[in-house]
């Protein structure tokens, strides 16, 4: 029976940045799949946004998050042949007093090399007007379902992906070694995305999976040089083509659309942009939140030979590169000391 150091449970981005650094670290590993089982950063936007705005604070660790985020996608962009993040500048909309906090933001160091420019004048045409406009530098978005494709395809290329449906409800908590599909691994580490509500070896885990929708639309006359943002957010993917989203339902855990989730999101789109324009498409999934909005990993608290990387969220593309170096060090360096909010330990 073939040997590897770990099995890796699920391909999505969590499972596939946490493949690339064991690849980088020369630690063997199978990822063990199952079309049976959606990945969200398929059908994700895959924004990046350094800030939130609604209290205009920084995003959580944006400042450690962004430049490893960048390194890291840029060497698998050189590695794969292929660019999949791209940089974009947000443009914000904003009301009289967003206005006043805006740029008061800007004149602080530590947002001024977020916020590029706080201006009252539209730069672009076809937008609704209002009291001002707020610059984002920082921002971007990776294209989560091709980087995920083409990470896929090199992986199997290298025999290092097993199709395989993997079921926790038959693996014994008490075992210290794990055989799958013709392999033998010592360890294994769930990445499964939202998937990991239906897993009872991490019941004990506060996942709030939450669905979202994003509409595709084509809209000729509408700029494409900046991520629009103001109750809905509309991405440019070229073309004069956009992402539209998202919705947030913490009740429908279907990956279905919904009618009433694509009405929510027209209505928002009619309010920011005054132009023509088509759907073409309609999309949901269900995001992997923790209802901290933390990151969870680490091991199990009966069997140190069973790991989970999960609940990366919302904010999974600017999360993962960073966590996945993270966890590796948690597999492999001993007696690594994790900072609390990410620890699996908050919940047991």
């Amino acid at each position: 029976m073939k040997k590897v150091d770990y099995f890796i449970i699920g391909q999505g981005l969590a499972g596939t940045m946490l493949a690339f650094e064991m690849l980088e670290h020369n630690v063997s590993f199978k990822i063990l799949t199952s079309v049976e089982k959606s990945k969200a950063s398929n059908v994700a936007a895959g924004m990046v946004n350094p800030l939130v705005f609604k209290r205009l604070t920084k995003s959580w660790m944006v400042d450690e998050l962004l430049p490893v985020m960048k390194t890291k996608y840029t060497r698998l962009e050189n590695l794969l042949g292929l660019k999949f993040y791209f940089e974009k500048d947000i443009l914000k909309p904003l009301s009289a007093q967003e206005m006043l906090l805006w740029s008061e933001r800007k004149t602080q160091p530590e947002f001024s090399k977020y916020i590029s420019k706080v201006e009252i004048t539209s730069p672009v045409a076809n937008i609704r007007n209002t009291a001002g406009y707020g610059f984002v530098t920082g921002s971007g978005y990776l294209d989560t379902k091709l980087f995920l494709d083409t990470a896929e395809k090199f992986f199997r290329k290298q025999n290092l992906i097993v199709d395989s449906v993997v079921s926790p409800e038959k693996i014994n908590l008490k075992k210290e070694n794990f055989e799958i599909a013709g392999f033998h691994s010592r360890k294994i580490v769930f990445c499964e995305g939202y998937h990991i509500i239906s897993n009872p070896i991490f019941q004990f885990v506060q996942l709030k999976p939450v669905k979202g929708e994003v509409l595709s639309i084509y809209a000729p006359n509408l700029s494409e040089k900046f991520t629009l943002n103001k109750k809905v957010f509309v991405l440019p993917i070229g073309d004069h083509r956009f992402k539209v989203g998202s919705t947030y339902d913490w009740n429908d855990i279907t990956e279905q659309t919904t009618q009433q989730g694509k009405a929510s999101i027209i209505e928002r789109l009619d309010n920011l942009i005054d132009t023509e324009y088509s759907i073409e498409n309609h999309w949901a999934g269900i995001r992997p939140t923790m209802a901290d909005r933390r990151p969870v990993l680490g091991f199990h608290p009966e069997n140190k030979n069973i790991a989970v990387f999960n609940g990366l969220g919302t904010k999974g593309v600017m999360l993962a590169p960073y966590f996945a170096s993270v966890m590796l060090n948690v597999l492999t360096v001993p007696r690594y000391k994790l900072i609390p909010e990410i620890s699996i330990e908050r919940f047991y």
